[in-house]
């Protein structure tokens, strides 16, 4: 496991291990590097998990950290609660009109996954509804008594999702969406994340006591995998993109033991999410998360050609030291991600089409 500040806390969501005191990272690591990897960790949300994951031994972490630790774990209390605030009521809104919505990103996992939903940063609302209904409930919360109005947004034909809303009083962002994935993606080649097929395999559950659905833990798995490496792809390497893996890691600790890898093999459809959840799925375990099972990690290496021997040590070598050492990527090419340095790939998409 690498000696960086967020590989512990990973190993920590992986684990339920308390972070060690005298671990090198802290021992023989400089203040300045120290502070550089706190900082990266500060801005990609995480201020608040470090906080608890030490609370019971703050003396593990530099005495110098530690009123930035409390205030960031008080703001991550203040910002979470007008977005819960916001979730059930538009729940709410939405059982008057007869439709349960499909909880998305970080107000699913949040709640599901993290010990306390304000440990899991999120900057807006997610949820998946069913495209004949998609307009219906906009109408209604945009409506002169709904509180939501239409934010500033450039649409583009295939997209996703419709327009942000924002609530008029709390300042709360939401995202209706109408897919996982926009049409042009590479991600909505197969059947996995096809709106109907996603609708067909939701699970019923609750949020703050009223039903709502969110998808089944083997789904969530491939989308934290493909969304990750997605967002990689277009935007290179961010401390943003930190909360993702700690979401796999906590999904792994929560559903390893019962996941259902068969079914998942049956669902995965396409190379290209294959590929990026081969890359999570053989990056987490060096962090204690529970491994998939051999058999089932040995046909997604060989049912994808978009993550090779050598492109797999690319990435994991890019997480490393870039995502989890919060070096930032300022080479002059593309960090690595599962399909760019593919040659076959690369030759799929810009010549054979």
């Amino acid at each position: 496991m690498p000696a960086t500040l967020s590989g512990l806390l990973l190993a920590h969501a992986a684990m339920g291990v308390p972070l060690p005191a005298g671990h090198p990272f802290f021992s023989a690591t400089a203040p300045e590097e120290q502070d550089r990897e706190f900082q990266w960790l500060m801005e990609g949300g995480l201020g608040a998990l470090l906080a608890h994951a030490t609370r019971d031994e703050p003396d593990v972490l530099p005495a110098r950290w530690r009123d930035a630790l409390r205030a960031a774990e008080l703001t991550a209390r203040v910002r979470q609660a007008p977005l819960l605030e916001s979730a059930a009521e538009l729940i709410d809104l939405c059982r008057r009109l007869g439709i349960e919505p499909t909880l998305l990103k970080g107000i699913s996992v949040s709640e599901q996954l993290y010990p306390a939903p304000h440990l899991r940063p999120m900057s807006d609302i997610d949820v998946l509804l069913p495209v004949q209904q998609h307009d219906e409930v906009a109408r209604a919360l945009t409506s002169e008594d709904g509180g939501w109005e239409v934010m500033d947004f450039q649409a583009r034909a295939g997209l996703h999702h419709g327009a942000p809303l924002r609530h008029r009083a709390r300042g709360t962002v939401l995202e209706l969406h109408r897919a996982l994935f926009p049409d042009d993606s590479p991600f909505s080649v197969g059947r996995l994340f096809a709106p109907d097929e996603v609708l067909a395999r939701v699970v019923p559950s609750s949020f703050r006591g009223q039903p709502v659905r969110r998808l089944p833990a083997e789904l969530q798995l491939a989308y934290i995998a493909a969304s990750w490496f997605n967002d990689m792809t277009e935007l290179q390497v961010h401390p943003s993109f930190l909360p993702s893996v700690f979401d796999a890691a906590y999904l792994l600790r929560r559903f390893g033991d019962s996941l259902d890898w068969r079914a998942l093999r049956n669902w995965l459809d396409d190379g290209m999410t294959r590929g990026c959840l081969y890359a999570l799925l053989s990056y987490l375990p060096r962090f204690g998360a529970p491994p998939a099972p051999g058999d089932f990690t040995a046909w997604l290496a060989a049912s994808q050609d978009v993550v090779g021997p050598l492109q797999l040590r690319l990435i994991h070598r890019m997480l490393d030291r870039h995502l989890l050492a919060a070096r930032p990527w300022t080479l002059p090419f593309p960090p690595p991600v599962p399909g760019r340095y593919s040659l076959r790939h690369q030759w799929r998409k810009r010549v054979s089409g």
